[in-house]
């Protein structure tokens, strides 16, 4: 082989080494600014997310601790408005900051507050959310490379967060805020959360009513409709707009909205429309403490939204089907003969593959030798749960949940003894544990009819991955060079 190209083989082998050992320690550098406990102890608060530290501001962006504004002035740098809204929002004599990053061409000395995270200079009107969310224009291959730049102290910490910004198309009349919601009008023009909301009516727009599984009817922050189109946030949904819509929060399942449309038997989570070929459907439950998936229920099957795949997915069989199923406490259905009810289970990895797996929700039948009259004898803790009776058995049925750490949702009650201490006036969760624990709550014998699972990656295993990927590339380099007898001993690189 060409002495020249073997140069040059042991010089890139030498580079992509020295490559990877470099972007490896990189991770494990902390960087050149001070950590977030230091700033927000010694520093000095501004009000709000800023803290003056060092002649420097930061800006705290959950969930990836502070940021330092290069461009601040921070002798001169104040909140715009004082209130929790508007606590993102800060000016300083040169200008306007969103969280840490500059409002281009934004007059401090003349901005204020309108309201709904809006913000205006007189002539400009713009939005900072008042929330920090996952910045989804940093790519995983510019994350590592900021990282490692960052570690190395030679770049900025990654913007991983963000405080959404949006620009106002601007107007003859100024906008003004509307409903109870992230919205302005101009009257000619709509936003919700810095984004038009498109053939919208201003003067008839109304937040849909939102029911919740106490019975509590509240205004939706994110469903919108003017008496002719609909939409979840800025999206435009494909139905017309009638008094029945309503949108209903599945207890502890507040990840994804849902709407329903009783005039078609439709239903949306979020902007996204069920089959239509499969409705009508019908909200299993609105109760939420034993399951991780909203359960929809049509004679085609039933139904969930993934929201790791972000489809809506389907199991043809429906063990409510055919029967006249009631719920009698939270998430337990009777039909006079048998019981069904749901349970929630997770699966978590061990110390060499550790994070959650999969998330899921049960539907089994009760195999208990009962008869098919089920009494209530009354509630523990106030909401804690029930206790029933059944024949001579008695039964506890939870409504606090996996994430109480009482995983069953029906326990058989094994005496008198463990009655009364379900009905005792000051009953703690722990107590109710402690009954599990020490066997005066049984597990019930029950067969599970279906299973709906979720399953999770890591959250930096694409990160692991690519690191991985490196290293077995730069290894299968240097077996081959050994193969072609190539000896990559040291050596001095003259040019």
């Amino acid at each position: 082989m060409n002495k020249n190209i073997i140069k040059l083989i042991r010089i890139t082998a030498v580079i992509a080494f020295l490559i990877l050992i470099t972007f490896t320690v990189s991770f494990l550098l902390p960087g050149r600014e001070a950590d977030t406990n230091t700033i927000d102890n010694e520093g000095q608060q501004i009000g709000g997310i800023f803290v003056r530290y060092q002649d420097h501001v930061y800006a705290a962006v959950p969930s990836n601790g502070n940021y330092m504004i290069k461009e601040a002035d921070a002798k001169s740098f104040r909140l715009v408005d004082n209130s929790y809204q508007n606590r993102q929002f800060g000016i300083d004599k040169n200008n306007a900051y969103c969280g840490n990053l500059v409002v281009k061409d934004f007059n401090p000395a003349t901005a204020k507050a309108i309201g709904n995270s809006y913000f205006t200079d007189g002539k400009q009107t713009c939005y900072c959310s008042s929330m920090s969310v996952e910045n989804e224009d940093l790519s995983i291959f510019s994350w590592l490379s900021q990282q490692s730049l960052y570690g190395l102290g030679i770049g900025d910490k990654p913007q991983t967060y963000i405080y959404p910004l949006a620009k106002l198309e601007a107007g003859p009349v100024p906008y003004r805020v509307i409903l109870k919601a992230e919205a302005v009008t101009n009257g000619t023009l709509c936003y919700y959360q810095g984004k038009i909301l498109p053939l919208a009516h201003g003067a008839s727009l109304r937040q849909i009513s939102e029911l919740y599984n106490d019975g509590d009817i509240r205004e939706s922050q994110n469903y919108l409709a003017d008496g002719q189109s609909v939409y979840y946030k800025n999206a435009l949904l494909p139905l017309q707009d009638h008094p029945n819509l309503q949108a209903i929060v599945i207890d502890g399942q507040n990840q994804e909205n849902y709407l329903l449309d009783p005039k078609q038997g439709m239903v949306y989570v979020n902007d996204l429309p069920f089959d239509k070929q499969y409705s009508p459907y019908n909200i299993l439950s609105l109760n939420g403490a034993h399951v991780y998936h909203a359960l929809f229920l049509s004679k085609h099957g039933i139904f969930y939204f993934d929201k790791k795949k972000r489809k809506v997915l389907r199991f043809k069989d429906n063990p409510f089907d055919g029967g006249n199923f009631r719920e009698i406490a939270p998430l337990i259905f009777s039909d006079g003969h048998q019981i069904l009810y749901t349970e929630a289970s997770q699966i978590w990895g061990g110390n060499k593959n550790p994070g959650l797996k999969s998330e899921s929700t049960h539907i089994y039948r009760l195999d208990e030798p009962t008869t098919g009259n089920w009494q209530k004898i009354g509630m523990v803790g106030g909401s804690y749960g029930s206790v029933w009776k059944n024949g001579n058995a008695y039964y506890y049925f939870d409504e606090l949940g996996d994430s109480q750490l009482i995983p069953q949702t029906i326990y058989r009650i094994t005496d008198q003894h463990a009655v009364a201490a379900l009905f005792a006036p000051q009953i703690r969760t722990d107590d109710i544990r402690k009954l599990v624990d020490t066997g005066g709550l049984l597990k019930v014998k029950r067969t599970e009819l279906i299973e709906v699972e979720t399953g999770f990656s890591k959250g930096f295993g694409e990160v692991i991955l690519i690191v991985l990927a490196v290293l077995t590339g730069v290894l299968l380099f240097l077996w081959i060079l050994r193969k072609l007898g190539i000896n990559l001993k040291p050596s001095i690189i003259k040019d």
